[in-house]
Formats: structure tokens, C-alpha cells, sequence
């Protein structure tokens, strides 16, 4: 098995000096909130899309599904599969309201549909829930590095620490404007990293057909236990189809497209890539259950596959593509969260009078307080025993998602409920839903070992409790938000407040209210992607003079060379005199 050499310490190295000179770069073009929270709302549809999709999934996406893929075969594929399907439905009928609502940041509309007491109250409710998620990619992506990194002594909570400083300070520079950029580059250098380890694993399989053979039987049901279909449906729909209807970090990415004709084009573009990328990222989970049958911690496939199959240099770059993945993931979170404090709490509450390089500044401070107090989560996460990540991550979720998220949904497309019902849905969900994970942790907890030895009790206690939840807490804060609206009648000024809030959403967003051209971003992509090319061909040097490996050296050059290419073509291909695009 291939350990962690210096080319591949290299390689990480030169990804940071790639990011940090991206951050750099674009700072300065920061001079308004608008361009820290919203990329000055002039972002086209496939860089938007991009970072959608980039934003979508984290190192998480590594080490849990990857995890499945070597228990369970390609039930992997099908749950992934699911992702798109909630995109278009949740693109189809929200996407363009929420361009229409015309905010800064996603909590931004809640004043104007509901009221300023609303609006507080799901500021500080969704949070927590927002930061669990980001602490659960902080722990996923150092398990990898652990792993992988395992001669430098440091320990899980050690890398988590790091990790984390990492993500404040490429959140903290550039904004979203940098971060979406920045993503662009990091699904460059992910799909060639990705495509490089598929390659190479195929090739080690070598005969597809003596391989299916060697797979455990079962490997081939599109829903094995504990990922039944009743899970498939209860939990993975149910759960993505909330995320992509209200997460923030998420939702912000419409917020920054330069107009509404984009959206239609931006959700195909992420839908399809949700579709092709899933065989391409877990083939090697599913090809370790043969190439290494004895893996003891399954969590550490991923990385324990890519140290087998990758050449010394191309290690680093797999693990430059993870970092990447979180770090495109937690920038447009802290992002979103730092907009959010500033904006819709401390410049409503405490310092109206803000000014623009004010809020930049309390900004970038909620930043690292958010990175920070993410960074203590992660590791009170670590300390939970008998739970793997997808069941922490779906049990947060099934306590709060559906409490803060459908209210929010559900102002966008009904006029009904009011900012009562609203209140009343979010605590009838959030007791409901907390309830519920807090009985099943504690059960989990108790029972952990009888679990190993029960699959029944495994079942019910994980996948089943699951989709109870999900369900129930869906139910709840239905349930609240009808009574709440029904029990009491809208005050006058909020029936105006909500009428004219609807109105606005008929009238399109046009290219035309952007007052600023946007800037291209292909120039800049391509000469930081043909800079990492070079970059790794310069250390494919090393590879070949200083460690005499002549086989790795041309796997690296080869993939240097493609990123040199890709790059000179972006860059060539953008005319000086299209500097902006329209």
C-alpha cells in the first residue's frame, strides 16, 4: 500500500498556495456587502451551478457513502441518485421565488413575508442546525486525513483543529465571489482526481466479470437493509428535498445569479451532474470490498483505496480534492451564516447604522466565531459512540430540518399561513423532532452492543427511527403552522406586508436591476488551474529523478498535463477585450 512521501505533501502544498493567491486576488474586489454575501448578484449560470453543486456535498460524501458502498454495493448509487431528482422539483417550483425575493441573504425575506419576530426566531433556531451539519465535514474530512497522514503523528482532534482554521481563513478573504470561483477550480481539480483513482481502480480490477463474482451476494440490490426503500423515501428524499428547497448555503447561490432567465440552466446543470458523478465517486468503495477485504474501519475506505491504487504524488492530489470539497462546502456555509449575523441580526438590532466596510468587517469577525465554535462541535461529535456520520447527520437533520426549513418553503408558495403559524409550525416541529433523536440517541447509546448482535434492533433503532422521524416532524410542523395560522387572525399590517411581498414575486428579476457588469471569471480559473498543473509537473520531476519511479512520473505528468491544457484554454479562450461578460 502507497504510504504519504514528499511529492504528495507537495501537491497539498501547491493547492494552497493556489487558493490562498485565488483569495488574494479577489479580495479586493470586494468593496461592498453585496460582493462579501452575494457575489454582487452577477454570477452566470454554469459558475452558480458549480458551486451549487460543489456546495451540495463535502469529504462527508467520501467517507459516509463510500462507507455504504463497501458494506452495502451500489445502493450507494441509487441514494445519490435521489439528489437530483429533489433538485429539479425543489428548482421547479422554488428557485425563481427565491431570486424574486430580491435578498441579500436567504433569512432576508422572513421580515418582509412574516414579521421581525419570525424573522429573529428562525435566525437563532437555524443556526444550530446549519453548524452541526458543517462540524459532521470538519470530522469526515480529518478522518481522511488521519488516515492518509498517519506519519506525521497528529491526532483526529489535531487534524480537525487545523481543518477547521483552514476553512475560517478561505472563508474570511474573498466572500462568495471568491468562494464560487474558487469552486469552479475545485470541481476541476476533484473530477480529475476522481477520474484518475476510477481509472486506475478499473485497471486493477482488471476482469469486470471474475469482480462481480468476488462481491458479496446482495451487492447488486438497489435497496439493501438498513436502506430499504421505506428509508429511501422517508428519509433520503424527504430529507434533500427540504435541503435543496431552504438550505441557506444553498439557497444563496440563486441569490447571486445576474438574472432569472440563468435559473432554468443553472438547476439542469447540477442536476446532471448529480446524475453522472456517483459511479465515478464510489466505484473504488465498492472495488476495496474485493481489493481489501479486511478493512476494519469502513469509514476509512476511501482513503485506505487511494493509498493502494495512486502513485506516490497522486495521493496528494486525492487529498487536495478532499480539502477541496470541504472547503468549497463549509466557505459557502460560513459564508451564509456570517451574512446572516450581520445583516438580519446585528445591523437590525444593535448597529443599524452600519457601513459598508462595517459589515465586511462583522462579517469576516462572525466568521471566525462560526469556525470556531463549529471546530468544538466536531469534536463533541467524535465522542458519540455507536453512530456512524449519515446517522448523526439525518438525526440533526430529522430534529430541526424540517421545523426551520418548511416555513420558510412554504411562505414562498402560499399566502395563508401567517408569521403565527410559522412560530407555532417551527416549535411544534423542533419539540416533536428533538424529542424523538434525543430518546433515540439515548436508546443507541444503551443498546449499542446489542445492536452488533440484533439486526432487527439495528434496524429499527437506525433506518427505521430514521424515517419516524422525519415524518412525524414533517407532520408536526404542518400541523403547527395550519393551527397557529387558523387560531388567531393576520394583523392588517402584516395582510399588506404579505400582499405586497407576493406581488414582488410576480414581477421577474431582470438582468437590468444589476447595475455592475460582472466580472469573467475564465481568465483567472484558467491560469490558477494551469498554474496547479505546472505546479504538479514540477514535482513529477522529483518523482522521477529523486525516487526513480518512472511509472508515477508519467501518471503525473499525464494528469499535470491535462490541467495545464484545460487551464491555457480557458485563459486563451477569453479575448482581452471580453475582460466582462455580459
Amino acid at each position: 500500500m502507497q504510504s504519504i512521501r514528499l511529492p504528495d505533501y507537495l501537491v497539498i502544498l501547491a493547492y494552497f498556495i493556489v487558493i490562498l493567491a485565488m483569495g488574494f486576488y479577489f479580495a479586493r474586489y470586494i468593496k461592498k456587502a453585496k460582493d462579501y454575501f452575494a457575489a454582487g448578484n452577477t454570477m452566470p449560470w454554469w459558475l452558480a451551478g458549480t458551486s451549487f453543486f460543489k456546495a451540495s456535498f463535502s469529504a462527508l460524501l467520501f467517507v459516509i457513502y463510500n462507507e455504504i458502498a463497501y458494506k452495502y454495493g451500489i445502493v450507494v448509487i441509487v441514494i445519490m441518485w435521489i439528489f437530483p431528482v429533489c433538485v429539479f422539483i425543489s428548482g421547479h417550483f422554488l428557485a425563481r421565488r427565491w431570486r424574486r425575493s430580491r435578498v441579500v441573504t436567504p433569512m432576508g425575506f422572513m421580515e418582509r413575508r412574516y414579521n421581525s419576530t419570525a424573522h429573529q426566531v428562525f435566525v437563532w433556531t437555524g443556526i444550530p442546525l446549519r453548524m452541526s451539519d458543517n462540524a459532521l465535514k470538519i470530522l469526515s474530512t480529518s478522518i481522511i486525513f488521519v488516515v492518509a497522514l498517519r506519519g506525521l503523528g497528529l491526532s483526529l482532534a489535531a487534524f480537525m483543529a487545523i481543518i477547521g482554521v483552514i476553512m475560517i481563513l478561505y472563508s474570511f478573504m474573498g466572500g462568495q465571489m471568491t468562494i464560487m470561483i474558487t469552486d469552479f477550480v475545485n470541481v476541476i481539480i476533484l473530477a480529475v482526481s476522481c477520474l484518475t483513482l476510477f481509472v486506475l481502480t478499473l485497471l486493477k480490477v482488471g476482469n469486470l466479470g471474475e469482480f462481480f463474482s468476488r462481491l458479496p451476494a446482495g451487492f447488486f440490490n438497489p435497496a439493501p437493509e438498513p436502506y430499504g426503500w421505506s428509508y429511501l423515501v422517508f428519509t433520503v428524499f424527504l430529507i434533500m428535498l427540504l435541503s435543496y428547497s431552504g438550505s441557506w448555503a444553498l439557497v444563496q447561490k440563486y441569490n447571486t445569479l445576474k438574472s432569472e432567465k440563468e435559473i432554468g440552466k443553472m438547476v439542469r446543470w447540477v442536476a446532471l451532474l448529480m446524475f453522472v458523478t456517483p459511479p465515478i465517486f464510489f466505484f473504488p468503495g465498492i472495488a476495496a470490498r474485493v481489493l481489501l477485504p479486511e478493512i476494519a474501519n469502513a469509514k476509512e475506505v476511501y482513503a485506505l483505496i487511494s493509498m493502494k491504487i495512486m502513485p506516490v504524488g497522486l495521493m496528494g492530489f486525492v487529498l487536495a480534492s478532499i480539502i477541496s470539497s470541504t472547503m468549497s462546502t463549509l466557505g459557502s456555509e460560513f459564508n451564509t451564516l456570517s451574512g446572516i449575523l450581520t445583516r438580519d441580526f446585528f445591523k437590525k438590532k444593535i448597529r443599524p447604522n452600519l457601513s459598508e466596510k462595517q459589515e465586511i468587517f462583522t462579517g469576516r469577525a462572525f466568521t471566525i466565531v462560526i469556525g470556531a465554535l463549529t471546530i468544538l462541535l466536531a469534536l463533541l461529535f467524535n465522542s458519540l459512540q455507536g453512530f456512524n456520520l449519515m446517522d448523526i447527520m439525518f438525526r440533526i437533520f430529522g430534529a430541526f430540518g424540517p421545523a426551520t426549513i418548511i416555513p420558510l418553503a412554504f411562505g414562498l408558495l402560499f399566502r395563508k399561513f401567517n408569521s403565527r403559524g410559522a412560530l407555532w409550525g417551527l416549535a411544534a416541529g423542533c419539540v416533536t423532532g428533538f424529542i424523538l433523536v434525543l430518546a433515540n440517541f439515548f436508546l443507541v447509546q444503551k443498546y449499542s452492543a446489542q445492536m452488533l448482535a440484533d439486526p432487527t434492533l439495528d434496524f429499527w433503532l437506525r433506518s427505521g427511527w430514521n424515517s419516524a422521524t422525519n415524518v412525524l416532524s414533517v407532520a408536526a410542523t404542518l400541523i403547527g403552522m395550519w393551527l397557529g395560522s387558523a387560531t388567531r387572525p393576520t394583523a392588517p399590517e402584516e395582510t399588506e406586508r404579505v400582499r405586497k411581498f407576493f406581488a414582488d414575486l410576480e414581477v421577474p428579476f431582470l438582468a437590468e436591476e444589476t447595475a455592475e457588469k460582472p466580472l469573467s471569471p475564465w481568465r483567472i480559473i484558467g491560469f490558477m488551474v494551469a498554474g496547479f498543473g505546472a505546479l504538479v509537473a514540477a514535482i513529477s520531476l522529483i518523482i522521477l529523478f529523486g525516487y526513480k519511479d518512472a511509472a508515477a512520473f508519467r501518471v503525473n505528468l499525464i494528469v499535470a498535463s491535462v490541467l495545464i491544457v484545460l487551464g491555457l484554454a480557458m485563459w486563451l479562450a477569453t479575448r482581452p477585450a471580453k475582460a466582462r461578460v455580459n
